[in-house]
């Protein structure tokens, strides 16, 4: 699309400091394997990629439901049929990658409502319409401030709660694990629920079709290791979490969040 391409090059010309994060974030994870021309090409690709998510987010606002309901494609759902069966919930795990909303909502016309958590916005109207783009569709939304209550109120309901677990945490609220061979800040809200209370944790992935589709690929759950250190088998979770999520990215990088300063705690010289 004509007018897509020209404003993310637009975008990509005025907003020195996302044009730097993402440059930075890629130099940073592909190492000497990425080329500098290559890194900006790849960094315009997800400037590209974004505007398209904005206008994809207008039609999840607008569009009929019904139209939403067609451009998802499900992938391996009946994993989630399977885990759902041990009557204990699930947790679905995902990444700021592709259309991650739009393939929750997709998701819960399909089948059955996700409850989402995710940070609520501080201005009202940001807010509402927040709210309004998780629950449009019939899913619910956990606000994440004061989220494992409800997260565990909606497993006693053998319901599936989506976290996305991709972004840079506090230092009191994530655990140091490798992503993209550097350690970041992950949170261990699966990884807990999974060690300690047995909910089964299913990574649920998204990405963008060249047809204009979305695509939500159901992975099967992560085995979780029970030994006499409980610290490591959290630990040994994550990094598996990490590691499809990793593979996913990699698979096609323009669809990633690049522009999140993932690394900042470890590293906030990248981002100087």
């Amino acid at each position: 699309m004509k007018l897509e391409t020209l404003l993310a090059s637009l975008w990509y010309r005025l907003d020195r400091r996302h044009r730097e994060i993402t440059r930075r974030n890629l130099t940073f994870a592909y190492g000497a394997a990425l080329s500098p021309q290559e890194a900006d090409r790849l960094a315009r690709c997800v400037f590209r990629s974004y505007v398209r998510f904005a206008w994809e987010i207008l039609e999840l606002l607008l569009a009929p439901l019904s139209v939403i309901r067609k451009k998802v494609v499900v992938q391996d759902a009946h994993l989630l049929d399977q885990a759902l069966a041990q009557g204990r919930g699930v947790i679905a795990i995902a990444a700021h990658a592709g259309n991650w909303e739009y393939t929750v909502m997709g998701y819960g016309l399909k089948y059955r409502p996700v409850a989402v958590v995710a940070r609520e916005l501080a201005h009202p109207w940001g807010k509402r319409l927040g709210c309004l783009l998780r629950q449009r569709g019939g899913n619910w939304m956990i606000n994440k401030q004061r989220g494992l209550k409800d997260i565990l109120a909606h497993l006693r309901q053998n319901h599936i709660v989506g976290i996305v677990i991709d972004q840079n945490t506090a230092t009191s609220e994530g655990l140091l694990v490798d992503f993209f061979g550097h350690p970041s800040r992950t949170t261990p809200v699966a990884a807990l629920l999974a060690r300690y209370r047995d909910i089964p944790v299913l990574p649920a992935l998204s990405r963008r079709l060249a047809d204009g589709r979305h695509l939500l690929a159901v992975f099967p759950p992560i085995p979780i290791n029970k030994t006499s250190d409980p610290e490591a088998d959290i630990l040994d979770h994550l990094s598996r979490q990490n590691r499809i999520i990793e593979a996913w990215v990699r698979a096609d990088p323009t669809q990633w969040l690049w522009l999140h300063r993932r690394w900042k705690n470890q590293f906030p010289e990248l981002y100087e």
